[in-house]
């Protein structure tokens, strides 16, 4: 209608020519419409008020429900409301959400749509699009409402009942298979007494009831002070499955970092890839226990993002002063090539526990984990569930000890 007053202003002249009543009363009419509708159109955006909620957390597969609620904090009505928001991409849904409404004096009107987290990551939610406008056409005027927000889709974790993980520390809560520390608070029987066997291991009740000596017999256990470091430099990775081994490898660290968590073990992460959020490149966070802690991993690894950053073998150094002596460090890398491990190799002769896991299938792994072997460091391949699942039931072969 932009060329309205234009038209207005013809009629005008033709009436005063004319001397015609009949289109100066069209004349006044329509000019009066058009200002009372230009008039009313912008005095209503700045009342309008645009609020979302929903779930801004959620795990792949899961769905999160948007709720859009527009409200008229004017005592005009909005003869038409037209709102528009563009979902991203990886949430489900292929078009724009679009709803017109009309709303009353104080009048509010709500409208919900659904994404379906099918890639973990992190998303931008809106502002949405507001267009309103009068009956006849005259006017029309819209803006950005409600500031963005975000949500959040953790990686996929699959659950693990066991891990084959070894430590050198002599203290913490997970049975071991080594058997050079015993944990007092870990009794699993009771044997005759031997010959050196301290005396604070003897269970009297259990002497007294024989008529012999018994001590009590324990399980071993270890302490598995972790930090999982996530290799995601695109550089490391084969071009062919760059984005499915370093999404693989993602869903590896998140595995690990839970399965530790419910073994209440401090776990941290590091990793070489980029945070869109804080712009990070190179990250570490110290290890902790407890669920708050993992939700707070969780919530890195969806974020972080595959990129040309610096090697893990060349930040490695720096990265690893200031963990404890004893600590693990599990390196989730595409493969284990020779630099990798002798990096590795250079942090267990400075006192950690360095383990592989390469997250690329490998068809000659072996020379991999021979390679390794002769380095004193555990080397998995784990290229897909099937293998992760192998792993954690202790059916692939690492290294002697």
């Amino acid at each position: 209608m932009s060329d309205l007053p234009i038209v207005l202003l013809l009629l005008l002249a033709v009436a005063f020519l004319l001397r015609m009543d009949f289109v100066f009363y069209l004349v006044y009419v329509v000019a009066g419409a058009y200002g009372l509708a230009r008039w009313w159109t912008a005095r209503s955006l700045p009342h309008l008020r645009v609020s979302r909620r929903f779930t801004d957390h959620i795990f792949v597969g899961e769905h999160a429900r948007v709720t859009v609620a527009v409200q008229n904090l004017s005592r005009w009505p909005v003869p038409w409301l037209l709102f528009d928001e563009t979902p991203p991409p990886n949430l489900g849904l292929s078009e724009a959400i679009r709803h017109v409404v009309t709303l009353q004096p104080r009048g509010r009107a709500d409208f919900d749509y659904e994404l379906r987290g099918d890639q973990r990551g992190y998303y931008q939610i809106g502002p949405g699009l507001v267009r309103i406008g009068d009956l006849f056409g005259f006017a029309e005027t819209g803006g950005l409402f409600e500031e963005s927000q975000h949500l959040t889709v953790y990686p996929r974790v699959i659950p693990l009942v066991h891990g084959e993980l070894r430590s050198r520390s002599p203290h913490g809560t997970i049975k071991s298979r080594q058997h050079i520390f015993a944990d007092p608070a870990r009794v699993s029987g009771i044997r005759a007494y031997q010959s050196g066997d301290p005396l604070r291991s003897i269970d009297w009740k259990s002497s007294a009831r024989v008529g012999n000596l018994q001590v009590k017999k324990y399980d071993p256990a270890v302490s598995l002070n972790t930090v999982i470091f996530l290799d995601l430099n695109s550089g490391a990775y084969s071009r062919h499955v760059k984005y499915s081994a370093s999404e693989w490898g993602v869903v590896v660290a998140a595995s690990l970092a839970n399965y530790l968590i419910n073994q209440r073990q401090p776990v941290g992460l590091a990793c070489n890839g980029v945070d869109p959020l804080t712009g990070a490149r190179c990250w570490m966070i110290d290890p902790r226990p407890g669920r708050v802690h993992l939700m707070k991993l969780l919530e890195w690894l969806a974020r972080v993002q595959l990129a040309e950053t610096t090697p893990l073998i060349d930040w490695l150094p720096t990265a690893t002063v200031g963990l404890a002596w004893g600590t693990t460090l599990i390196a989730v890398t595409p493969s284990g090539d020779e630099a990798t491990c002798a990096a590795l190799h250079r942090l267990r002769r400075a006192g950690l526990n360095p383990v592989l896991m390469a997250v690329e299938a490998h068809g000659q792994f072996g020379a991999v984990r021979e390679r390794a072997g002769r380095l004193g460091i555990p080397a998995y391949q784990v290229p897909d569930e099937h293998g992760l699942a192998h792993w954690a039931a202790g059916q692939l072969g690492s290294v002697p000890r």
